[in-house]
């Protein structure tokens, strides 16, 4: 019983962790889109000079990377739930395992 309650649980949290993977990869798309896009304007020559240099720099090295970085964040944390679903499952199986072995146990007491 309690093995058919996780399948349904890792069923639901799966679900779920995909979708918010989902929300994360459009979210980071939407915030990073634009950015590049002003980066790709800057090299192309609308602004030019030092400050265009430090600002494709800053952009490219820095600013998008950290908004990337917040998103895997989010995916480590996923990959963390899934990881914890897994001891679990682990966790079940032993306990039925023991769980029968005792069984197994009386039934050869009773039958004596």
């Amino acid at each position: 019983m309690i093995g058919f309650l996780l399948r349904i649980a890792r069923a639901v949290v799966n679900s779920v962790i995909q979708t918010i993977t989902a929300q994360i990869n459009l979210i980071q798309d939407a915030i990073t889109a634009p950015l590049r896009a002003m980066v790709q304007q800057v090299l192309s020559g609308v602004w030019r000079g030092d400050g265009a240099n430090r600002f494709v720099a800053e952009m490219t090295n820095e600013v998008i990377p950290q908004l990337v970085n917040i998103g895997n964040i989010n995916l480590n944390f996923s990959g963390l739930i899934r990881r914890s679903l897994d001891i679990m499952d682990r966790a079940d199986r032993q306990a039925t395992a023991k769980a029968n072995e005792l069984f197994d146990v009386f039934h050869k007491i009773i039958n004596l």
